[in-house]
């Protein structure tokens, strides 16, 4: 399998976008990882209710059941450190580490060929 930066976003509502777009793209659950800072990591597993910038509320909720895994950069480093799932460790994100403590959401993809 091979893994792929796929996307980075700069709030909620745009991750639910990319990942509704991975799915109508053929992409499943499986196949979808987020990883973003403790604070929106927060957001989304606790569901709050979101204010999108049309000003329409909506639930975090919706986009964890599209995704498989949720870290933030401390669990996606413990993860990969037991797993040796995703490639280059810390190093995959290490151009996008900055502006995930800043609040950006990395998508990544699992590629499979078939």
């Amino acid at each position: 399998m091979t893994y792929t930066i796929h996307t980075s976003v700069h709030s909620i509502e745009e991750c639910k976008r990319a990942v509704e777009e991975l799915h109508k793209k053929g992409y499943t659950k499986e196949q979808i990882t987020l990883v973003t800072n403790n604070a929106y990591q927060e957001a989304i597993l606790e569901n709050w209710d979101l204010r999108g910038a049309d000003g329409a509320i909506f639930s975090s909720h919706s986009l964890l059941e599209k995704v498989h895994y949720l870290f933030n950069l401390k669990q996606y480093e413990d993860f990969q450190n037991r797993t040796g799932t995703f490639p280059d460790g810390r190093d995959f994100l290490a151009d996008r580490i900055a502006a995930i403590e800043n609040g950006s959401i990395v998508i990544i993809t699992k590629e499979s060929y078939e």
